[in-house]
């Protein structure tokens, strides 16, 4: 599969310094909150991957746009996303 070339995002500012590259990414907008067809219910996992989710109901916006990769096929992934993000249980998905 073939994956069109990307940018970075408008706004970014970039300088040659003696020996490295500086790059100062902007932080992105803030997306509205998930509507309820966007995450994936646990209830969806079969009976022996929900026990590995207790207490959880839905996974999140991360997790929910991986599910297909990470759940149903061998493809291999990057997960790159902010700390408390959900990247665990993306790994775990993988696994089961």
């Amino acid at each position: 599969e073939y994956h069109a070339p990307q940018a970075l995002p408008s706004g970014t500012e970039r300088e040659w310094r003696e020996g490295y590259e500086w790059v100062h990414i902007p932080p992105p907008r803030r997306l509205p909150a998930p509507t309820g067809n966007e995450l994936v219910p646990i209830s969806s996992l079969p009976d022996w991957a929900q026990a590995c989710f207790p207490g959880t109901k839905r996974l999140n916006r991360i997790q929910s746009a991986l599910f297909s990769t990470a759940f149903e096929s061998a493809e291999n992934m990057l997960v790159c996303a902010p700390t408390g993000a959900g990247k665990t249980n993306c790994a775990m998905l993988t696994l089961l």
